[in-house]
């Protein structure tokens, strides 16, 4: 590389790093000022949102499993795409990608400028949007400038205060699987959190709902969209059969056409892919085009860091299940693979979700369980706790603490019964992103 260009690289490295840590990481869903405020914000860019063609995906698990199908579909046909998710496991940047690749370091950069400068034009410091708002805004500024075809926008936490529900109506609202989770924060039963996600429904946008939603979710939804003025949009539901399932994805059977590959393991990925042909549909009603083998080929391609990502070479299954509807399909998928021998489990959890009913789902089906603490400094359960209340619930399964993720690694792979036993890596998405980061995977 040339001396000038490394010279320039380190430069923007040194300040991205610098910027990336000055963020106000508090999400702040709580305060009902805060999307007024990104509203405000948006309008001073010239609304950037208005410029877009954005689906936007909002529910408890699967929101990311299903943008990430969505995106290779729509590659794979032609169509080039913007993705907003949330969160990262090895580099900020994971949560803006165009056409699945990460914007760079010196293009965030630029976007982040461009929002400084209107804040000060505006009489406000750096500081008047946190982490998440801030990635929210420059999402959008990067897929305006990139000229995408189509944007999928994950919401982060909830509906109703969560920063995405700054953007104006969207071309469709789709909701992936409604469960308690954030309780604290987004309501105490599933009515209450889907009347906080509904809070999404906008005027003109069409409503898709995944099809095994829970009731009382779906009549929330229903009276949402009939409310604001949305349009409820229903598909003759397509029929997805399960060939064979292996680490390494599905092989499927769509209304009774085999050669379906899906590059992402776990049966409860055909709910999330069900979800993805009913956008297709809708897509194909407002006047876009798909090929049937073009299709095909972008799911046998899916990839997404942190769900249900199996590496063959070490036999390591890698998975962000973060709650206890995130865990069962975890469990569901260990069962139908009939494994010869229990996995290793390299478990760390926060301490605010319901990690004992996490662990009475996935305990009994594992040999034995290694502890380890969350990269999250505020909200990781330690790994000595974890340890603890495993032996206090299951005095007879193996427990052992590591002192950091290398050292988890390392002793599962030691442990283990031999290669042909599965070690699997779970619990939140700061599990994982401890393991890559420390434990060099």
């Amino acid at each position: 590389m040339d001396k000038q260009l490394e010279k320039r690289e380190t430069k923007i490295l040194a300040r991205y790093k610098r910027v990336i840590k000055s963020f106000d990481k508090t999400w702040r869903v709580i305060d009902d000022t805060r999307v007024p405020i990104l509203r405000e914000v948006l309008s001073w860019l010239d609304h950037p949102d208005t410029k877009l063609k954005i689906i936007q995906i909002a529910g408890t698990n699967g929101k990311g499993s299903t943008g990430a199908m969505l995106g290779a579909v729509l590659k794979a046909n032609g169509y080039t795409y913007g993705h907003f998710s949330s969160p990262f496991i090895m580099d900020d940047r994971e949560q803006i990608r165009i056409n699945g690749e990460m914007i760079t370091k010196h293009d965030f950069l630029t976007y982040y400028d461009q929002v400084v400068a209107t804040f000060a034009a505006h009489g406000h410091a750096i500081d008047y949007l946190s982490y998440f708002e801030y990635l929210t805004v420059i999402s959008l500024l990067a897929f305006v400038d990139n000229g995408v075809d189509i944007v999928i926008f994950e919401a982060g936490l909830g509906g109703l205060r969560d920063a995405t529900n700054a953007i104006e109506a969207p071309m469709l609202t789709v909701f992936t699987k409604i469960s308690i989770d954030h309780q604290n924060l987004l309501g105490h039963n599933i009515k209450e959190i889907a009347e906080n996600k509904s809070a999404l429904i906008k005027s003109g946008t069409w409503v898709i709902n995944y099809a095994g939603q829970d009731i009382d979710a779906t009549k929330v939804l229903k009276a949402r969209t009939e409310a604001v003025g949305a349009r409820w949009f229903e598909h003759k539901r397509d029929e997805i059969i399960i060939l064979n399932t292996t680490p390494a994805g599905l092989d499927l059977s769509i209304n009774g056409e085999s050669g379906y590959f899906l590059s992402m393991s776990g049966a409860f990925q055909v709910h999330n892919f069900s979800i993805v042909l009913q956008i297709k549909a809708a897509l194909i009603e407002k006047g876009m085009v798909f090929d049937r083998a073009k299709t095909k080929q972008g799911l046998a391609n899916v990839r997404i860091l942190g769900r249900m990502n199996y590496h063959e070479d070490t036999n390591i299954l890698f998975d962000a299940a973060h709650n206890v509807d995130g865990i069962r399909g975890l469990v569901s998928a260990l069962n139908a693979w009939h494994l010869k021998i229990k996995p290793t489990l390299i478990l760390g959890v926060l301490k605010d979700k319901d990690y004992h009913e996490m662990l009475d789902e996935i305990v009994p089906f594992v040999q034995r369980v290694i502890t380890v603490t969350p990269n999250n400094k505020t909200r990781a359960l330690s790994a000595d706790e974890l340890a603890a209340d495993i032996l206090s619930d299951y005095p007879n399964i193996e427990v052992e603490v590591a002192n950091d993720a290398s050292a988890a690694i390392s002793l599962a792979m030691r442990v283990r019964e031999s290669s042909k036993a599965l070690i699997v890596v779970t619990g939140s998405f700061y599990t994982l992103n401890a393991i890559h980061k420390e434990g060099g995977i």
